[in-house]
């Protein structure tokens, strides 16, 4: 189809919602960073879904589990896909308070009149505001709970070892699993995913997932959650291939990072178009959710980026998983929008 003028494009879109977000970051700037629960205490908010697909029972039921605010939006297709459009309760357990990323936060600095890049500013008060951000970007995706542990988010290492070695004192482990094991018991998801747990990956990342993971394992095998990582690649990348399994990564016999190497990959295409004429698609949504992340610079430079989202099968996934996989990937495939029929009132490009 050849159109009068080229489409919206992710990065079109995402400045946008960026100056947007801008607009209303200064707003409340005076006020300062809003006030939260204290340091390693559990939070649950219930997120504003606004008019998205009403929660439905028979959709998926699908749990996120990640070590910081904004680590989720790997997954943002499945995400918006499953809670905005098909009505299924997607909930974020995100484990630390975000604080460690005060290094990137110089352009919100003006936006909350704190000097945020010195550490201990930062430190106290990026919590507050970096829950504000996650809450807003997954309410665009149409999620229905975030989960904050709030643990300390004290630096950055490839280390996994120094939030879970026995007596290293960042996390409270006991407390951590406590809640992913009375959240599974209780929620009964179909899906549980995390990022994919490389080792050159953040170590919080990595023990992010291996957190998740046990507690899928401690489960009777067949009432366990369907447990996937995501991966996301360019278009034009070579292949990202299989994620490499974690050296010493066991528990009750079972090697906890080990993915199925068949069947392939489920993939969500950010790039497949929809709306009227295809002005839309998947990239330009996650780039709305990671532009509500204005204090993390890092984050920032991946609007417009990531094409493919890849979902792996651990191994600790129940039997039939990648039946009910395939099953979910499926109906991600559903429209997003409905076609709609326009007369000439609506302009010389109402057809398509």
């Amino acid at each position: 189809m050849t159109l009068s003028h080229p489409p919206l494009t992710a990065l079109h879109l995402a400045r946008g919602l960026a100056a947007l977000a801008l607009v209303v970051g200064a707003s409340c700037a005076s006020a300062g960073p809003s006030s939260g629960p204290t340091s390693g205490s559990e939070e649950e908010i219930r997120l504003d879904r606004g008019g998205f697909a009403a929660l439905s029972k028979e959709a998926p039921k699908v749990l996120v589990v990640v070590a910081h605010p904004d680590d989720e939006l790997v997954a943002t297709g499945a995400l918006y896909l499953t809670g905005a459009r098909l009505g299924g309760a997607c909930d974020v357990l995100t484990i630390t308070d975000g604080q460690g990323g005060f290094k990137y936060a110089s352009f919100a600095e003006a936006l909350h009149g704190v000097p945020l890049t010195e550490e201990a500013v930062g430190r106290r008060e990026l919590p507050a505001i970096r829950r504000e951000e996650q809450r807003r970007s997954l309410e665009l995706l149409g999620a229905r709970m975030l989960v904050r542990l709030q643990q300390t988010d004290h630096r950055y290492t490839q280390d996994r070892m120094e939030v879970l070695a026995e007596g290293a004192g960042v996390w409270d482990l006991a407390a951590v699993r406590a809640s992913l094991d009375r959240r599974l018991a209780g929620e009964r998801y179909d899906f549980v995913v995390t990022l994919a747990p490389t080792a050159t990956t953040h170590g919080h990342h990595q023990a992010a997932s291996l957190l998740a993971l046990e507690a899928v394992a401690r489960m009777p095998e067949a009432e366990r959650p369907v447990a996937l990582c995501c991966q996301v690649k360019a278009a034009d990348a070579e292949d990202l291939g299989v994620p490499p399994a974690l050296v010493d990564a066991q528990a009750e016999g079972e090697d906890l990072t080990a993915i199925r190497t068949t069947p392939a990959p489920f993939t969500i295409d950010r790039n497949e178009p929809f709306g009227h004429r295809d002005r839309l698609n998947l990239k330009a949504i996650a780039s709305v959710a990671i532009a509500q992340h204005l204090s993390q610079g890092t984050m920032l430079g991946y609007i417009g980026a990531g094409d493919v989202e890849e979902y792996w099968l651990f191994d600790v996934s129940p039997p039939l998983a990648a039946a009910r996989a395939a099953d979910w990937f499926v109906q991600l495939q559903d429209p997003s929008f409905p076609e709609r029929e326009y007369r000439s009132s609506a302009g010389t490009n109402a057809s398509r």
